[in-house]
């Protein structure tokens, strides 16, 4: 079977297995929050009118209802009205962070990569470059997730993994081969329950 075909038919048996049992979804009243963008450092942001473009430098945290991502250096474009991308990106001793409530109780998704694609309209974040993450349950790790890239649809409430070429110099922790690695917790049955 080419490499290629392996690769998408272990992400379309991933998506089915999480599907299954459902991992994700993103608090529903964060995409009704002002998304608010701060950030320090000497030149800490810089707008281009213009291009409906803007860069901020240095500790950069983005707030959305619940959604948090902290990074170095963001970028974000006005689509259209009301319609935001942000790309994130780490530094070399820190990666880019994501933090999220889910409409669960109790429930928080965190992530960490290189670098963060986030779209606001469609509810779409892309984790890409040893991307890692985890649910959290009452604030204990639920599930987690290693993968070269990590799609959360936040809409369709699924997560994609995709594997691929480990970067040279990877971290010990990166899945061997560019291979995706999902670990999932068992459920303590309440008590009383087999």
């Amino acid at each position: 079977m080419p490499k290629t075909m392996m690769r998408s038919t272990s992400s379309v048996v991933l998506l089915l297995g999480l599907c299954a049992a459902p991992l994700c979804h993103a608090e529903r009243a964060d995409r009704l929050q002002p998304m608010v963008v701060e950030s320090d450092g000497r030149q800490a942001a810089s707008v281009d009118l213009n291009r409906k473009i803007t860069v901020l430098n240095g500790n950069v945290s983005i707030t959305q209802g619940t959604l948090r991502i902290l990074a170095e250096r963001v970028e974000i474009r006005e689509e259209a009205p009301g319609r935001f991308m942000a790309q994130a990106r780490g530094s070399s001793l820190q990666p880019t962070r994501f933090r999220q409530k889910r409409d669960r109780q109790d429930e928080v998704v965190e992530a960490e990569s290189n670098r963060v694609e986030y779209d606001s309209a469609a509810e779409r974040v892309r984790f890409i470059g040893d991307a890692k993450l985890r649910v959290l349950r009452n604030g204990k790790v639920s599930d987690e997730a290693h993968a070269a890239v990590i799609v959360y649809d936040q809409k369709a409430d699924t997560l994609v993994f995709e594997g691929g070429s480990p970067p040279a110099g990877a971290a010990a922790s990166t899945p061997a081969n560019g291979r995706a690695r999902l670990v999932f917790v068992p459920r303590q049955a309440p008590e009383g329950q087999p």
